[in-house]
């Protein structure tokens, strides 16, 4: 049986939706509304901190297995291990930029946080395609269900790490998906977090997203 590599398309539409999102809410915080600052960072961290722990699962238990059988596409691979060091290094960045945003709101802080921020989001869409143009055909020839699950594991135990958070990210996975993805996604996912995920991934979304976007109950 082929390696279903839905999961990935799946986490890689969260990123990129919450990426561009991120760009509007980040401009959207006026000067001095540091309380608000501190919302819109606390989920510029979420995604940040997803997407390192994404990239992880992928270095530690996909790119080496892939690497040493497809080595007419070894380039290929180097390629992606090369952009996720470089997502790194801006992922630095970010974070650095984030935290003084975060204390201090003005136009100086904003527009260091715009910058990292826009490089970082350019960088990661760029690297999304070519993963899936290039890395993904041989992720599905070269490795077998249970080595993918085991990276599919990998992955998910970001829910369980960040628990309360986590949820969050899973509600989003589901959120962006169609009913028959859902239920192919949930069905990969490890017992313990497809409990969490079914159980209150939509609802732990839903009170989130009014906090961040600032709705009124």
């Amino acid at each position: 049986m082929p390696v279903n590599a839905l999961d990935m398309l799946l986490v890689h539409r969260v990123f990129r939706r919450e990426l561009g999102e991120l760009a509007w809410l980040i401009d959207s915080v006026q000067p001095g509304d540091n309380s608000r600052a501190r919302i819109v960072g606390r989920h510029l961290k979420l995604m940040t901190d997803a997407l390192r722990h994404h990239h992880m699962a992928e270095d530690e238990l996909v790119w080496p297995i892939v690497s040493a059988r497809a080595l007419d596409r070894r380039s290929d691979i180097e390629r992606m291990e090369g952009q996720h060091g470089q997502i790194a290094t801006v992922l630095d960045e970010v974070q650095a930029d984030r935290v003084a945003w975060t204390k201090f709101v003005q136009r100086s802080t904003t527009e260091r946080l715009r910058g990292s921020f826009a490089q970082l989001s350019e960088q990661v869409l760029a690297h999304l395609d070519d993963e899936e143009r290039d890395a993904l055909p041989v992720i599905v020839q070269h490795l077998t269900p249970e080595e993918w699950g085991a990276a599919v594991k990998r992955g998910a135990s970001f829910l369980t790490t960040h628990p309360r958070l986590g949820t969050v990210l899973g509600g989003l996975v589901l959120d962006y998906a169609s009913p028959e993805d859902r239920r192919s996604f949930l069905a990969g996912v490890p017992l313990p977090q497809r409990v969490l995920v079914k159980s209150l991934g939509s609802r732990s979304l839903s009170a989130y997203r009014k906090k961040l976007y600032a709705v009124q109950s």
